[in-house]
């Protein structure tokens, strides 16, 4: 007997086939890796260069003096120490280690630069022994008698450190500066002359200094 109700047969399917893997992309990865390998070539190369080739220090000398000052009597602003010369009148002087304001002595000022002198040895005779030379030297430094020097003035001088005395350092700056108030005159007697090869104008730059390099002593004592 045969039944009606059976179902037709299935024709059989081919079996799944995974598909085919898709290539990777390495091309871009290969990309990736050529321009690094040239970063990091030229990154040597740099450091190469900087090594046998070093940039030039800056100029120390780099602030220019004003020749025609106006009313203000400014010469010039923010001047590095080492720029500045025997005689230079400084206006809101605050430390002999700051850039000054350079003024005309015949406008409002409150300090001078008396004076520069030059230690002479090779080894560091320590920082007590070149307090008490700088202090002397300083004040043995000639000052106009009609500038009426009193307490209200106040020595204040510079000198090596023994970071800078190993770099060449011997220089001894001497500034007098007004603990109050303003003048509008020179402490030094007109055509003063410094001492023969004691005294040396401290315009003549020293090597520039890293960030890292311990500055120059300081040091204030009254008048």
């Amino acid at each position: 007997m045969v039944e009606n109700n059976l179902p037709e047969p299935q024709a059989a399917l081919p079996p799944l086939q995974p598909e085919p893997e898709k290539p990777k992309r390495q091309g871009a990865r290969w990309a990736l890796m050529i321009v690094a390998v040239l970063a990091l070539a030229a990154a040597v190369v740099f450091v190469v260069l900087r090594l046998v080739d070093p940039p030039a220090s800056p100029v120390a000398n780099n602030v220019p003096r004003n020749e025609n000052p106006g009313l203000d009597g400014i010469v010039a602003t923010q001047m590095p120490p080492t720029q500045l010369e025997q005689g230079d009148c400084l206006r809101g002087f605050l430390s002999p280690l700051d850039p000054q304001t350079v003024v005309t002595c015949d406008s409002s000022h409150n300090a001078q630069l008396i004076g520069t002198f030059q230690i002479t040895g090779e080894e560091y005779p320590g920082a007590n022994v070149l307090l008490t030379q700088s202090e002397d030297l300083c004040k043995s430094v000639s000052l106009d008698p009609r500038a009426g020097l009193d307490s209200t003035w106040t020595y204040h001088f510079s000198r090596p450190s023994e970071s800078t005395w190993d770099q060449g350092d011997r220089t001894v700056s001497c500034f007098l500066s007004l603990s109050e108030g303003n003048v509008r005159s020179s402490l030094l007697p007109e055509g003063g002359s410094e001492d023969d090869g004691e005294k040396k104008d401290s315009k003549e730059s020293k090597d520039s200094k890293s960030e890292d390099e311990k500055p120059k002593d300081e040091e204030s004592t009254e008048s």
